[in-house]
């Protein structure tokens, strides 16, 4: 196998189900988005339209005009992607859901945010091991931001923390500085929608670099030899996961 770039993405699909993995990245076979997905990615355009003119004008947009760029955007995709069967919502309830998620969001997050980098790339190694992503935001504090959505109220995700940490280290090697601190800006969608940060007083600690690059060198390691595990059986992602239909390990729980 070719030297394989490495991202907060693959990352975290390894860490779920290295089957899931091998299916996405080995065999390239799509798994089609379900509208939770769907809704995640308009938001972030809608939430990157704002930001990307707020770096020159340091205003926000009107609500409606983010809503609207929400709107577009989930319209866009839904009609440009099969969605997938595992959805508990209609699309008229998920959009309405995203409408009033980036509604609030504009009016409690942005509003206290003067971006400093949006939706910047970054590329580097660690331990010879080629990294790649995203940051979806970096204020002119120096802290590290991404925005998540989500059903219900989060609780401690490793493969977060391990995202967030590639992006500190990421912003580290791009700028040359240390990040003041990462949040985690999760906006839930209950019916009543809301924030709830997670957020680090500091700057990324030494430990949890070092456990960042022995999980990458780990999963790198596990790529390179060919093992894929079937640990979605564990992690819950079976229940959710696009490849049911193909995954023999999936197949012989039933």
């Amino acid at each position: 196998m070719a030297e394989q770039l490495f991202s907060a993405s693959s990352i975290s699909t390894f860490l779920r189900c290295g089957k899931q993995w091998e299916y996405a990245y080995v065999y390239v076979i799509k798994s089609p988005p379900n509208l939770r997905m769907m809704l995640g990615i308009a938001a972030h355009e809608a939430v990157e339209t704002n930001f990307r003119q707020k770096l020159v004008t340091r205003l926000d947009m009107p609500v409606d005009e983010v809503a609207d760029a929400f709107s577009d955007a989930f319209e866009r995709i839904t009609e440009e992607e099969e969605v997938g069967d595992d959805d508990k919502e209609t699309k008229g309830e998920a959009k309405d859901s995203g409408v009033a998620l980036v509604g609030k969001y504009q009016e409690d997050v942005a509003s206290t945010i003067q971006p400093l980098y949006v939706e910047q790339e970054i590329q580097f190694k660690i331990n010879d091991i080629p990294y790649t992503g995203y940051i979806d935001l970096v204020d002119d504090t120096g802290r590290v931001r991404d925005l998540k959505t989500t059903k219900r109220k989060p609780s401690a995700r490793t493969d977060y923390t391990l995202a967030m940490t590639g992006y500190a280290v990421g912003y580290r090697e791009m700028t040359g500085k240390v990040e003041t601190g990462i949040t985690l800006d999760y906006m839930v969608r209950t019916l009543k929608p809301y924030y709830y940060p997670a957020a680090t007083d500091g700057p990324v600690s030494a430990e949890s670099v070092a456990t960042f690059a022995a999980v990458l060198s780990g999963v790198s390691e596990s790529v390179r030899h060919g093992i894929f595990l079937p640990t979605g059986l564990n992690s819950g992602a079976c229940s959710w996961c696009g490849y049911q239909q193909i995954c023999p390990a999936y197949k012989s729980a039933q």
